[in-house]
């Protein structure tokens, strides 16, 4: 059995931790495109491919709650363009 270096075990747990961040960034666009697409209906490339650039989590999780109370698909594009609540 082979016993791994307190660097090697690091550089896996970094490992680890950086591909639940990215599959927790996946989701959330996931639902966020679902949830949107159960309310409205069909949804604009345009929106879907800027859902898809978005790579900050903290933002993504803000997205994903707004998708319950905005009234239309023109709202949530607003809301992401809008820099202040990018901010946030």
């Amino acid at each position: 059995m082979e016993f791994l270096s307190t660097i090697e075990e690091l550089a896996i747990e970094r490992g680890q931790e950086i591909g639940q961040e990215i599959g927790a960034k996946a989701t959330c666009r996931q639902n966020i495109l679902d949830l949107l697409e159960k309310r409205f209906n069909s949804l604009p490339e345009t929106l879907i491919k800027a859902i898809n650039e978005i790579n900050d989590l903290a933002l993504l999780k803000r997205l994903l709650l707004e998708t319950i109370t905005v009234n239309s698909v023109a709202e949530f594009e607003e809301l992401i363009k809008d820099d202040s609540f990018r901010e946030n």
